[in-house]
């Protein structure tokens, strides 16, 4: 049984897909709100962002899910219902969360927010100072970032982070410095993605399209090349590159499913293995979809770090240490999420995260 004390409707208007990798654009879809199971609340949602993800499930359906799906994995909201065995949060919690992505998101039409379950531990209370947009464009992106940093940069490292102006890359390169990189260096392909990498905390940032990045790295680092690297390019022809840059004893870390793995369609040959074994170098992988492909992967020790991060995420960016920068702000309407989404698909995204505000009422304010 779960505790549900408020007024909750039957249905709602989510955005998602109703054909199996049917692919851009969403509609909107009536689905039924769905009941918390015992770990799980429901939270009425306020705001939330688009990422990669979205669009990728909507053209793949790579959890095999039976349509239709609603997408929006990213929410801040209120608990409207709890289930018997959680303790942490109670009905009127505002809380940020992420939903399990092979499950339902939150993302609704009508301007009336959505309705969506997160399991407690994935769910945090939201600072009061941290508006509900503020609070939703966090959680898949620093966990991408966390599970790519968190245990591997030491206080003095140097640390490589290409394409630090993106939507992960600018909270890695913050979360670097938080704990304790001395030597932050980053890459991007135009200015203006450049600049956020600076104005993130990057100590130096390169022209990946002018400069000899791999020189430049080793001559910053007196040619041992840098403790860590965070590749989140998605690029096999950077992954060899960046593999070349890790000292010995150094770590490479990929954010996705790895090398020779840059789409889900194929798996081609790779050298960076061997490039790493080369160099001593160890290799590791950042992927939070990893959890819901291979559910024996979540287990307590796999939820307390997940836990952990969404904790400091709250906790990082009420002191401003890890603050997103959102670079656009939308209405929760297919025409403008499908609008978004193909230009993230294309690469004509905003620099940060793009915010959906999915309850106007609520999120709409000022603290929004």
């Amino acid at each position: 049984m779960s505790n549900i004390e408020a007024k909750i409707p039957e249905y709602f208007n989510g955005v998602g897909y109703a054909k199996e990798m049917a692919g851009l654009p969403l509609q909107a879809i009536r689905v039924p709100v769905p009941k918390p199971g015992i770990d799980e609340v429901l939270i009425h949602v306020f705001a939330s962002s688009l990422n990669p993800l979205e669009y990728k499930l909507a053209e793949l359906n790579f959890f095999g899910r039976t349509p239709p799906v609603i997408l929006g994995f990213d929410i801040a909201g209120v608990v409207v219902a709890t289930g018997a065995h959680v303790t942490g949060l109670k009905v009127g919690d505002e809380v940020t969360a992420m939903a399990d992505c092979n499950g339902n998101g939150g993302w609704a039409v009508g301007g009336e927010g959505g309705y969506a379950l997160a399991r407690e531990y994935l769910t945090v209370k939201k600072p009061f100072s941290l508006s509900f947009r503020g609070a939703a464009v966090l959680p898949i992106g620093f966990l991408a970032a966390f599970l790519g940093l968190y245990g591997h940069v030491k206080e003095g490292d140097s640390v490589y982070i290409p394409g630090g102006g993106g939507g992960v890359g600018h909270l890695a390169v913050q979360m670097a410095r938080t704990l304790g990189a001395s030597l932050v260096i980053s890459s991007g392909g135009n200015a203006e993605s450049r600049a956020l990498a600076l104005a993130s905390g990057a100590h130096v940032v390169l022209d990946y399209r002018e400069d000899d990045v791999g020189a430049k790295v080793m001559a910053l680092t007196d040619g041992r090349g840098v403790d860590v690297v965070f590749d989140l390019t998605y690029s096999e022809s950077s992954f060899v590159q960046t593999a070349e840059l890790v000292a010995r004893g150094g770590i490479w870390v990929v954010l996705g499913v790895g090398p020779g793995r840059t789409t889900r369609r194929a798996v081609t040959e790779s050298p960076v293995n061997e490039i790493l074994e080369r160099r001593g170098a160890a290799y590791a992988n950042a992927n939070v979809l990893r959890f819901y492909t291979d559910p024996a992967t979540l287990d307590d020790k796999a939820k307390s770090l997940l836990q952990l991060a969404m904790k400091l995420s709250m906790e990082w960016a009420e002191n401003s240490l890890v603050v997103p920068h959102i670079g656009k702000t939308i209405g929760s309407t297919t025409s403008e999420i499908n609008e978004e989404l193909q230009n993230m698909k294309s690469g004509k995204a905003p620099l940060g995260k793009i915010a959906v505000i999915v309850d106007l009422r609520s999120a709409g304010t000022e603290r929004a």
